[in-house]
């Protein structure tokens, strides 16, 4: 990730889980004491992904604002 330029950083900084990925994590995650292994299984994947998005994410920002010698967090999104 070092070595992308910035608008491909501002793009993985502003990235998040689909939004039918983001109430399903939220359905498995209140309801996880009654979960099915399937569901268990599932529950831990989403997990994951969210947890490798937000360091990619940080990874990002950090770099940008190393960069830029400012912090980036205000800034839009390429279009």
């Amino acid at each position: 990730m070092t070595w992308l330029g910035d608008g491909p950083l501002l793009t993985i900084a502003h990235s998040a889980m689909s939004e039918s990925e983001q109430e399903r994590l939220s359905d498995l995650g209140q309801r996880s004491a009654g979960l099915t292994s399937e569901e268990q299984a599932e529950l831990a994947l989403l997990r994951e992904c969210y947890g490798a998005i937000t360091l990619q994410k940080a990874w990002a920002y950090a770099l940008l604002s190393i960069r830029s010698g400012k912090a980036r967090f205000g800034q839009t999104a390429p279009t």
